[in-house]
């Protein structure tokens, strides 16, 4: 089942949860062995060994949940990302948020309410440390919500008391409410977009106007939500948040201010633009690489 985008409200109709930051995956256990299968229909089990002892949960259960690796209490993406059968394996765990199956019989048709109520029983007879049950709250979003920012999880999904659970479907009963940061940066370049068939080295592609068009800018910041001001540098790539006529109007501001060194280090290779353009700019969080994750453009700082 998956979730439409929307934002913080209250609704005794409603349960909501914590938003965790991991990988998406069913957990299927039958002849005491656990399968962890990705949206796209991956095993991940082998990836994250930490996790084998799922398999001694009863035969028969499917749960829907995700990976999340923990660090110092907190889902950390990045940390998940590097894991691996050569990695700690203590941090990883199964977050589960719903029940498809148990003993062999399909749940889904139950209203999420009931399939709850399974769910808690289920964690809590197994008393397994490497399941864990999402954390939620009925009716109070908005205050769940808040926690969420404050303790820097992903955000919320509300979940509809009354719904069953529709496998593959975004049908608007389970709704995600995304924590979003915002800052200010500087647009020190950008990379061309390549033409059909043709790679960022070749001629750029051209609007219909015979104009360059740019795949993606290069931002820079001096400093981040929570963070004092300190020198400028690079934070990455932004290529969301744009229709044709903004991106159009942005192109004919970098052509005008060619430069041929990026102002702060930069690892890319780009078309650099001389200071004095700016942008608002959306994000998730701060990568373990210092740049900003899931980014989009909101929009031009205009003097």
């Amino acid at each position: 089942m998956l979730a439409v985008a929307g934002r913080p409200f209250d609704s005794r109709d409603h349960f909501f949860e914590f938003k965790w930051d991991g990988y998406r995956a069913g957990a299927m256990i039958e002849n005491g062995r656990v399968r962890l299968m990705s949206r796209h229909g991956l095993d991940l089990a082998g990836r994250y060994p930490g996790l084998a002892p799922l398999s001694r949960l009863p035969g028969g259960l499917a749960l829907d949940g995700e990976i999340v690796a923990f660090r110092d209490g907190r889902p950390d993406f990045s940390l998940l990302q590097q894991h691996g059968p050569r990695s700690d394996p203590a941090a990883v765990r199964f977050v589960t948020f719903d029940l498809l199956y148990e003993d062999f019989q399909s749940r889904m048709d139950l209203p999420f309410s009931g399939r709850r109520q399974l769910l808690e029983r289920i964690v809590e007879q197994a008393r397994c440390p490497e399941l864990i049950l999402s954390e939620g709250l009925p009716a109070e979003g908005q205050a769940l919500y808040r926690k969420a920012c404050e303790q820097g999880l992903e955000g919320v999904v509300s979940k509809r008391l009354s719904s069953p659970y529709a496998a593959g479907k975004r049908n608007g009963a389970w709704i995600k409410i995304k924590r979003r940061l915002r800052l200010q940066a500087a647009i020190i370049g950008y990379i061309e977009k390549p033409g059909p068939g043709r790679s960022p080295a070749w001629t750029p592609a051209r609007s219909p106007a015979g104009m360059p068009a740019f795949q993606s800018l290069l931002v820079a910041g001096n400093g981040l939500p929570g963070e004092q001001p300190g020198a400028l540098r690079y934070l990455g790539k932004v290529g969301g948040g744009f229709d044709a006529a903004l991106r159009a109007r942005i192109m004919a501001l970098l052509l005008e201010r060619p430069r041929k060194t990026p102002l702060v280090p930069c690892p890319e290779k780009a078309r650099w633009v001389e200071p004095g353009l700016y942008c608002e700019v959306s994000f998730a969080e701060l990568t373990s690489a210092g740049v900003l994750r899931a980014p989009v453009f909101e929009r031009l700082i205009e003097e």
